[in-house]
């Protein structure tokens, strides 16, 4: 029996002869490793809907994923290979509940607000003054962003609420895409003028009960509602700003203010409201909005600007996200005169992060070839302008939007001068079509400082009054039962009852059975514009 054993762990330990091998073999590699964690089809992912540069590619003529050349330039930059473990996720609430759990990584790209509840819990660590440096050639993020979103984020604190406290976002983030929010409606069946009328108050109409919807999420809609809600002393501001009252920072600040709102009568107040919002829309939703408005199911739908580029590409096209051909129809895109959400991401490192390399990185997707690649992809606007003095890349940015939007004034019916030199930091103006400048994607894409003047950027709320606000969704949600929903509950309670008799009979009964739900399976966009 010994004799038998021995033998048998000989044989064992043979056969992990080639795993330790392996190991040993891993243990030498200097291979790093970069954790990436970012929002689902938020960067290219190479194929025949990536845009097209003189970059290498495949066997089969598709680009590679920026992943890869990321890989290829961070080895060839720096003479050591990575390798980028790329994961993703839904909401910025699922990534945080990933944190919590334990779940480690280098790069995060959460939006504004989740930002700054990251900082503010101390989960972040700060940009190292070297990625600052212009005179660094690698530094890429730092010479080519906005300097309007430069600006906006060394002038947005962390935490508000702490004097002491002077961190900025730019600390901490360096910027990725950027937007507004708005509807998506169909001109067939809602007339423009009176929706510039309505604004907001659109979410309330009885001629669109269940033709619209909002968002799946607590953020943006304690935000319409509160838009709602402090309608007239909002208008106010925009006469005092009118009268010259206020200067454009004064008013923006706010403005700001009021949509942040957290006091227990703001709560208790937009609790009825949104109640309001609850009874008068189609569902809530965080992506099926888009193949709604393009069927024709709804008329309206709350939206990114991102995805509302989508659905009026393939509206226009005549397709569903599936790609099965459908009629075409022309969406516009309205961004309500009182107010909008400005929104941003960016990238963030938690701490234990491999800065040197999370920082590589970023500075790889801020080159200008590579925001353009990443922008063309996803279909959002993205952070970065170009380096005026960059003979190579500075004008690539400026170039794109103009070969998507740019008209001939001679030639077009009803041209417009289009300014985004508050963008840009310097001249940047062409002509668009003014239906383009005015209600459709390039009016979503990159919408005028007139536009950002009127947005809100929403703060971190703070644990109390972001416990508050939750249980305040969470009587909302509970109270939006519908019938169908309270059958589909009935039924569950019968399987279960059924599946605890089928257990305790030994299979006598035979109980209802159900196919398994199909899950939805979210479509790439192929083409941005």
């Amino acid at each position: 029996m010994k004799t038998k054993r021995i033998g048998a762990l000989m044989l064992a330990a043979a056969a992990l002869l080639p795993t330790l091998m392996t190991a040993a073999s891993c243990a030498s590699d200097n291979t790093i490793v970069l954790r990436v964690f970012n929002w689902e089809e938020y960067i290219d992912e190479g194929g025949e809907g990536s845009y097209q540069y003189d970059y290498e590619v495949n066997e089969d003529g598709s680009a590679p994923p920026i992943i890869e050349d990321f890989e290829t330039w961070y080895e060839e930059t720096y003479g050591t290979p990575i390798r980028v473990e790329y994961s993703t996720y839904g909401t910025n609430e699922d990534m945080y509940n990933q944190l919590q759990l334990g779940d480690e990584y280098d790069l995060l790209c959460p939006s504004e607000y989740m930002i700054m509840k990251l900082a503010a819990e101390d989960y972040l660590q700060p940009y190292t003054d070297d990625f600052f440096n212009e005179d660094i050639e690698e530094n890429y993020y730092i010479r080519n962003v906005s300097p309007y979103i430069r600006n906006m984020f060394e002038s947005n604190r962390i935490n508000r609420e702490d004097e002491n406290d002077t961190s900025t976002w730019a600390d901490y983030a360096a910027g990725y895409m950027w937007g507004v929010t708005g509807f998506i409606y169909n001109p067939e069946y809602v007339d423009e003028e009176e929706l510039a009328q309505l604004g907001w108050n659109a979410m309330l109409e009885p001629q669109y009960n269940n033709r619209v919807t909002t968002k799946d999420n607590v953020r943006d809609s304690y935000f319409v509602a509160l838009a709602i809600l402090y309608q007239e002393e909002i208008a106010a501001l925009a006469q005092q700003l009118e009268t010259g009252e206020l200067t454009d920072r004064e008013y923006n600040a706010q403005l700001t203010a009021i949509l942040n709102r957290t006091d227990a009568d703001t709560i208790a107040a937009v609790e009825e409201v949104m109640n309001e919002i609850d009874a008068n829309i189609y569902s809530y939703e965080t992506d099926t909005g888009k193949a709604d408005i393009v069927s024709g199911r709804i008329w309206l739908n709350f939206a990114w600007s991102g995805d509302a580029v989508y659905a009026m590409d393939l509206a226009e096209a005549g397709e569903d996200e599936e790609g099965n051909e459908t009629e075409s129809a022309l969406l516009n895109f309205f961004i309500p005169e009182e107010c909008a959400n400005l929104w941003f991401d960016g990238w963030v490192m938690p701490k234990g992060a491999n800065t040197q390399a999370a920082q590589a990185f970023v500075n790889f997707l801020s080159r200008p070839d590579n925001a353009v690649r990443n922008m063309y992809y996803i279909g959002y606007s993205g952070v970065i302008t170009g380096d005026p003095d960059d003979e190579e890349y500075g004008s690539m940015v400026f170039d794109y939007i103009q070969d998507c939007y740019a008209v001939d004034p001679e030639e077009a019916d009803d041209p417009v001068e289009y300014d985004l030199s508050y963008f840009f930091g310097t001249e940047a103006v062409f002509y668009a079509e003014r239906e383009q400048a005015e209600q459709r994607q390039l009016h979503a894409h990159y919408p005028t400082e007139e536009v950002t003047l009127r947005c809100a950027v929403m703060d971190y709320y703070g644990e109390e009054a972001n416990e508050a606000i939750n249980e305040l969704w969470s009587r909302v949600k509970s109270e939006s039962l519908d019938t169908w929903a309270i059958v589909v509950i009935c039924v569950g309670i019968v399987l279960v009852i059924a599946a605890a008799l089928y257990v305790k009979f030994g299979g006598k009964i035979d109980p209802f059975r159900s196919k398994p739900k199909k899950r939805y399976k979210r479509i790439r966009q192929e083409n941005c514009y």
